[in-house]
């Protein structure tokens, strides 16, 4: 099961204007809390969150892989329980039926549609 990762063009964006705010002074305070620290604190933030996400998304992934194997080790265990029976029991038999198979004799057989001629 493949997830993406996820990418933030807002960290790339940031990442772009902190870099301009520090070409003009590496202690640029625009107002309002808006200062190269504030900027740099807030990326940092982001870009640790964003690392946790796609990480967590690596440990989703494995833990469903982990789930579809358990999945098809139970499927084909439930496959030989059916096969088992009916090689022991038989096709048409009660025990067959009790794990879950259909017996030969329950089963509908398909009919075939006769088509009829249209003289011309």
């Amino acid at each position: 099961m493949v997830r993406r990762k996820k990418k933030s063009e807002v960290i790339d964006t940031a990442k772009s204007r902190l870099a301009g705010m520090k070409s003009i002074s590496e202690k640029l305070d625009l107002g309002n809390g808006c200062t190269t620290a504030a900027v740099e604190a807030r990326l940092k933030e982001a870009h640790e969150k964003l690392e946790n996400y796609n990480s967590l998304l690596a440990q989703v992934a494995a833990a469903g892989n982990e789930f579809e194997r358990a999945e098809r080790a139970l499927s084909n265990i439930s496959k030989n329980i059916l096969m088992g029976a009916a090689m022991k029991f038989d096709l048409d038999s009660d025990e067959y039926e009790m794990v879950g198979g259909v017996k030969l004799s329950d089963r509908k057989r398909a009919r075939r549609k006769t088509e009829e001629l249209v003289a011309v």
